[in-house]
């Protein structure tokens, strides 16, 4: 109240100085004319605090109003989805290792499996390979008593044709001189 009082004071003085400032110059710094320029200074704030109280402010209050609701669903949305990926990566993550330990189950199975197999082969083929071995012993055995009956028909043919090549004679000897010769030498 005191405001508009020392307002009101200020308005009137101006309005009884005849000052030489007052009476020449600007024609709105003229303190006649104050009372009807706070008139319309007045009428036209009002006319403006009410267009834009009626028309601007609730339509800029519906935009921010609008903005917050789509804001908050969106915030809402991307929760919903971050809780759905979440659970998507623990579901994938548990599925992960069921199936990691499943195909570490059956891969010791196969492997275990094989390694029967493997063992079976091996055990089969050393069965072969000892026979065959065997059998090559026996006829090596064979091949050595063989040999060992027939050194002296080779070494009785083998002197003939020595005797013959260095003296150009023919001369049969026989294995019973070829075994007294082996016993005198021994």
């Amino acid at each position: 109240m005191s405001r508009f009082l020392l307002v009101s004071i200020v308005i009137f003085n101006f309005n009884y100085t005849n000052s030489a400032e007052g009476k020449g110059g600007m024609p709105q710094l003229n303190p006649e004319s104050f009372s009807s320029q706070l008139f319309w200074l007045f009428v036209f704030f009002l006319i403006l605090y009410t267009i834009v109280s009626s028309i601007f402010i609730p339509k800029i209050r519906k935009i921010r109003d609008g903005r917050e609701n789509t804001i908050e669903k969106l915030l809402s949305d991307s929760k919903l989805i971050n809780e759905s990926v979440e659970n998507a990566i623990v579901k994938i993550n548990n599925d992960l290792k069921k199936e990691k330990e499943i195909s570490s189950i059956e891969i010791n199975k196969a492997l275990n499996e094989n390694k029967i197999i493997l063992e079976n082969k091996i055990s089969s083929i050393d069965d072969e390979l000892e026979k065959k071995r065997n059998d090559m012993l026996k006829d090596l055995d064979k091949s050595k008593k063989n040999i060992q009956n027939n050194i002296p028909k080779i070494v009785v043919s083998l002197s003939d044709q020595i005797f013959e090549k260095i003296l150009d004679e023919k001369n049969k000897s026989s294995v019973q001189d070829f075994e007294k010769f082996t016993k005198d030498y021994k």
